[in-house]
C-alpha cells in the first residue's frame, strides 16, 4: 500500500526492453470502482506527448520505478476512450471536502492510499474542521466507509464517523473509542456553553428593552463599566430607577 503522492515522478522501466519509458507524471481515478484506472505518463525526449499505462498493465510497482512488460504497454490516449473520459471528469480525490450522510463536514483529503497489486483506493487521509475538535491532526478513514467520490465532494456513511483513525501519535484511537473515554466531559462541556449561551442572550434582550425605554438612561449610562464589575454590577448601573435615586 503506498500513498498516492508517492507514485508521482516515478521512473516507468520496460523489463522486456530493459529501458527507462519515462516517468509517472499523474493519477487517472475511477471515481465508481473507487480505484486507479491508469497512470499518466512523461515520456523522454523532444516530443513528450502524454500517454497513459492502464492499471491492469502495471507489472509492479517499487520505491523507486514502475515496471510493465514491454513498452507498448504505454498506449496513446486515443485508443483509451474511457481512460480518457475519466480523465476529462478531473475527479480529484486530494483537495475534496469530506462530507457525513447525515451533513457534518468532516474536513478535507489531504491524501488517499493505494493497493498496489489491485489499483483499488483503500482509504483517505484527512484533517480540518471535525476532526480538530476531536482527534487534533491527521486522521485516516478506511474507504469501505466512503459511499461516493465526487469532483468536489466526498460522500462518508454515518456508520464511518465512529470508525475514524487517528494517525499521529502512533496511537490506534477511533472517534468511537474517543467519545466513550471523554463521553462526560463532552456532554458536561456542551451542556455549560448552551446555559452561557441563552444567558448572554437575555442579557442582551434586557439591556436592549431598557435604553428602548428610557433616552436618558442612554445619554447618563457610563461608556464602559469599570474592569472589575461583574455581571450584577452591570445590572445596576443599568436600571434608570437606580439613577432616579441618586
Amino acid at each position: 500500500m503506498k500513498k498516492s503522492k508517492q507514485l508521482l515522478s516515478l521512473a516507468v522501466i520496460s523489463l522486456e526492453e530493459g529501458q527507462q519509458i519515462g516517468n509517472v507524471k499523474g493519477l487517472v481515478i475511477d471515481p465508481a470502482g473507487k480505484k486507479l484506472a491508469a497512470l499518466i505518463i512523461e515520456q523522454k525526449g523532444w516530443f513528450k506527448e502524454q500517454r497513459f499505462i492502464p492499471y491492469h498493465k502495471v507489472h509492479s510497482i517499487g520505491s523507486d520505478a514502475v515496471t510493465i512488460e514491454k513498452s507498448s504497454c504505454v498506449e496513446k490516449g486515443g485508443a483509451l476512450s474511457e481512460i480518457v473520459k475519466l480523465l476529462k471528469d478531473r475527479v480529484s480525490i486530494s483537495g475534496s471536502k469530506l462530507v457525513a450522510e447525515n451533513g457534518t463536514v468532516l474536513g478535507y483529503v489531504d491524501e488517499y492510499y493505494i493497493d498496489l497489486t489491485t489499483g483499488a483506493i483503500t482509504g483517505l487521509e484527512f484533517s480540518g474542521n471535525l476532526i480538530d475538535s476531536v482527534i487534533k491532526g491527521r486522521a485516516f478513514l478506511d474507504a469501505a466507509y466512503v459511499r461516493t467520490l465526487g469532483k468536489e465532494v466526498a460522500i462518508v456513511t454515518n456508520e464511518g464517523i465512529e470508525n475514524i483513525f487517528r494517525l499521529d501519535g502512533g496511537l490506534q484511537e477511533t472517534v468511537k473509542n474517543i467519545k466513550e473515554s471523554t463521553g462526560q466531559i463532552w456532554e458536561n462541556t456542551f451542556k455549560k456553553t448552551k446555559e452561557l449561551s441563552t444567558s448572554i442572550n437575555k442579557k442582551v434582550k434586557r439591556e436592549k428593552s431598557i435604553i428602548a425605554g428610557s433616552d436618558s438612561a442612554l445619554i447618563d449610562k457610563p461608556a464602559s463599566p469599570p474592569a472589575t464589575s461583574d455581571i450584577n454590577d452591570v445590572d445596576q448601573i443599568s436600571r434608570p430607577e437606580d439613577r432616579s435615586e441618586k
